[in-house]
């Protein structure tokens, strides 16, 4: 095995969420003295908060659409909704604090793979009903502070955060056959239930794993800085490789020792990403 061949573990992967998250803002013009006057209107945006969480959550349960979509038909299960409020309330409060961190980034990346189907009910929210909420939240804004063209900018960056993660959630169960990815050791606490998709080859269930999972990425590749030619120009790119002594097995066997990224798949197959130190 030469040492090219092992480097043909190299990934395209999207952009992390809090890139995107960053590029978003700088487009809509947030700069750090629009963030710290939108800070000033944080008191006032915060003494009906709480009236406005709980007025989005009755709507939420008596709206028939977003009722079905969160099983709560006929009844609404009380510790549920005590849980979805207080993760919308913490939400809401990082929102009024323009919260613009790569962690919160990955918050609102994670709250749109929920609502694409990976959260702990498997519950999947159609986007309209996440645009129409995210509206709620800008009129709710408009109504109190003077000037809302910058709250509705990173508002606007937050959606499109959260229907990528909601994409992402969407393309594990689209095409190819249905395989298993698990993480072990070091990488588990990234993933520490085996994740269920559909793909034809190891690169295209890598894709949609890693394009899923940022925390994963962090853990088991590295970037590698490339170029691409866009049109007479090279524009700089980052690929991402794994990192020295993982491996990503199938059914057992090392992909590098099989076609690498290009190995296909059949239904059933069991891909393991397993980290140095076992």
């Amino acid at each position: 095995m030469s040492a090219v061949e092992v480097e043909a573990l190299v990934l395209d992967l999207p952009p992390l969420p809090e890139e995107v998250f960053q590029d978003l803002l700088a487009f809509g013009g947030l700069t750090e003295e629009a963030k710290r006057a939108m800070r000033l209107d944080a008191e006032k945006l915060l003494e009906g908060a709480a009236s406005f969480v709980a007025l989005v959550y009755d709507h939420l349960s008596r709206h028939p659409g977003t009722a079905k979509a969160l099983g709560w038909e006929g009844r609404v299960p009380e510790e549920e909704l005590y849980l979805r409020r207080a993760f919308f309330a913490a939400w809401l409060a990082r929102t009024l604090g323009v919260d613009t961190s790569a962690e919160f980034a990955r918050e609102v990346y994670r709250a749109g793979l929920w609502h694409g189907g990976l959260g702990p009910k498997g519950a999947h929210i159609p986007p309209e009903y996440v645009g129409l909420s995210f509206a709620q939240v800008g009129r709710y804004v408009a109504e109190r502070v003077r000037d809302v063209r910058p709250w509705l900018a990173y508002l606007s960056a937050q959606e499109e955060v959260m229907r990528k993660g909601f994409d992402a959630a969407l393309a594990l169960r689209e095409g190819g056959v249905s395989v298993r990815f698990q993480a072990l050791g070091l990488a588990q606490p990234a993933l520490p239930k085996p994740l269920s998709l559909r793909a034809l080859s190891v690169e295209e269930a890598l894709r949609k794993v890693y394009a899923a999972l940022p925390a994963l990425r962090d853990v088991s590749l590295e970037p590698l800085f490339a170029e691409e030619a866009v049109g007479l120009w090279l524009e700089p790119k980052t690929l991402w490789r794994l990192r020295p002594r993982f491996a990503v097995l199938l059914n057992g066997r090392d992909v590098r020792y099989l076609q690498g990224l290009a190995t296909p798949l059949a239904e059933g197959d069991t891909l393991t990403l397993l980290p140095p130190g076992r």
